[in-house]
């Protein structure tokens, strides 16, 4: 950076307040229109590592499962246009996942705004509805408090996305220095008129269900619900594709809400008398269409949740406690005991349904995935960090591997294909020394594979399993089960996946029947760089 100190470049700006809010990586596509910023971060290549990445969806994706793991905005720059378009589908996958993300855009010059420039897209219209806070800077001196207020927007309150716009000549422009600052967030704690409201509740439950969901839970946050359910004999369901909140091995863990899911999960959450409801936001998968507890059984909701906007958004709210969630769970810990009757049993009951279900069921087929899950339960640490692609494969590692605290689950929860791979790069990259498992469909593979290229030349080492099964598998069960007889669109041709793998010099293999996935699940797992299993499936 320059050695002037007293002006800066809106490009040094830029990058003095990504070191001073700890930025470790920046997962982007290079392009013209934010060289300057490029170029400042040349001089802090020590400090901050720039993974430049195959597609701007690629880079968003990595950025995501970076800030999920940090508990901290992941940070991804993109070029204007194309570029900005391209990482609309990540933006959209940390929003709807509550993900901090901070996503730097570069813009034409300021006095071409407004004429459709080469590559022109107005940011504040286009990303308005997918993400959190859009704001474009057009004065150099401006820079610096953009950037700290992308961040706190970001993190605070409901985590989301935030996208600063920033026109080239901006970047270039220099002006009187404004020191980087980093805005400290203040957690809101439950009021003690709230809590007791709260207790009220639970005093007589006789049925109580908490639902635990949100983007970002830290290992303390998780282990004191661990605590409160624990002490109160609650069960515990986790919203959609956030399984790792609560330790599965627990006798309080019921499972999970959302697509895939047991069938008695339903049943048995709609008996429940009072239903505490932390961090989730009682979307659409996990309430099955909006559908659970819409019905005559007298029940209470007490809804904890960063934003006031959510609460009460889609049902009806009894208490509702606007709150840090992890300064709720633990005020929740040190509460002690607050449900009066005896709910053992009723916890039970939910615990020994998600036991019935979670065991994967007896098949025939060459080649069982039930199988490959039980052995990657088996073979991984606890640590582990498994990341889901969409699809209809996902339900074998949603329902059937297990997960003990947050962080080791990563999957979109608005069902973006492409996620698997680029989620366990970032990941793997994030933390080099934890196994990364990324589990992808045949479809998902091809639209995001080619970040294997950015695992090559960065040293990431995930294990990425491919169920192929030749066909847009979700896609395929719908027509069928909508328009029977009359499926199109669906198959798929693909390559060898595990070729695919060895020609950027990655471990490759493929498995066809399940007797050869432990010896090779081994050797991929001892080799020195990435690899790619490719699962040859029928079905599913």
């Amino acid at each position: 950076m320059s050695a002037n100190n007293s002006s800066i470049s809106g490009g040094e700006a830029v990058v003095e307040a990504l070191l001073a809010h700890a930025v470790a990586h920046v997962f982007c596509v290079p392009g013209e229109s934010y060289l300057a910023v490029l170029d400042a971060l040349h001089d802090a290549r020590d400090a901050i590592e720039v993974i430049a990445c195959r597609h701007e969806s690629g880079a968003t994706i990595m950025a995501c499962s970076n800030a999920r793991l940090r508990g901290r905005a992941g940070v991804c720059m993109v070029t204007r246009g194309p570029g900005a378009t391209n990482a609309s589908i990540g933006l959209h996958i940390a929003r709807q996942a509550s993900i901090p993300l901070v996503v730097i855009v570069g813009q034409v010059a300021r006095e071409q705004l407004g004429r459709e420039a080469f590559q022109e897209v107005d940011y504040e219209a286009f990303f308005a509805p997918l993400v959190k806070h859009v704001e474009q800077v057009d004065d150099a001196k401006d820079v610096a408090d953009a950037m700290r207020r992308a961040f706190a927007c970001a993190e605070g309150g409901r985590p989301g996305p935030v996208v600063l716009a920033l026109p080239e000549d901006v970047l270039v422009e220099r002006s009187k220095r404004v020191p980087a600052r980093v805005q400290a967030a203040i957690p809101k704690t439950i009021g003690r008129d709230e809590l007791g409201a709260l207790q009220r509740r639970l005093v007589r439950s006789e049925r109580p269900l908490i639902i635990a969901g949100g983007g970002i839970w830290s290992d303390a946050a998780a282990a004191a619900l661990v605590a409160f359910a624990a002490t109160n004999d609650m069960p515990v369901c986790t919203a959609f594709r956030r399984h790792d909140l609560f330790d599965n091995e627990h006798r309080c863990f019921a499972g999970y809400l959302g697509y895939g899911a047991h069938d008695e999960v339903w049943d048995l959450a709609a008996e429940s008398d009072c239903v505490l409801v932390i961090g989730a936001r009682l979307d659409e998968p996990t309430t099955r269409g909006y559908t659970l507890f819409r019905d005559d059984h007298e029940r209470q909701f007490v809804h904890i949740y960063p934003s006031a906007d959510e609460i009460g958004l889609n049902y009806a709210v009894d208490v509702p406690i606007v709150a840090d969630i992890s300064a709720a769970a633990e005020q929740l810990r040190d509460g002690g005991r607050i449900v009066a009757n005896n709910v053992k049993p009723w916890c039970a009951r939910l615990r020994d349904a998600w036991c019935a279900a979670a065991t994967p069921p007896p098949s025939d087929a060459p080649l069982d995935p039930g199988t490959v899950m039980a052995l990657l339960n088996a073979r991984l640490p606890d640590d582990a960090i498994v990341t889901v692609d969409a699809g209809n494969f996902s339900r074998w590692p949603q329902r059937y591997r297990r997960y003990r605290r947050p962080g080791r689950l990563l999957a979109p929860i608005n069902g973006a294909m492409g996620f698997g791979v680029p989620a366990a790069v970032g990941a793997a990259l994030t933390y080099p020394q934890r196994q990364v498992v990324g589990c992808v469909g045949d479809g998902g593979m091809l639209m995001t594979g080619q970040e294997l290229a950015t695992a090559a030349q960065y040293g990431a080492r995930p294990l990425i399993l491919v169920f192929n099964n030749c066909r847009y598998g979700t896609i395929e069960m719908h027509q069928d089960q909508r328009y029977p007889g009359r499926r199109i669109a669906t198959a798929l041709q693909n390559p060898d996946f595990a070729a695919f793998a060895q020609s950027f010099g990655l471990f490759g293999a493929q498995v066809n029947c399940t007797s050869q996935f432990a010896a090779t699940l081994d050797l991929a797992l001892a080799a020195p760089t990435a690899a790619v299993i490719e699962l040859q499936i029928d079905g599913y």
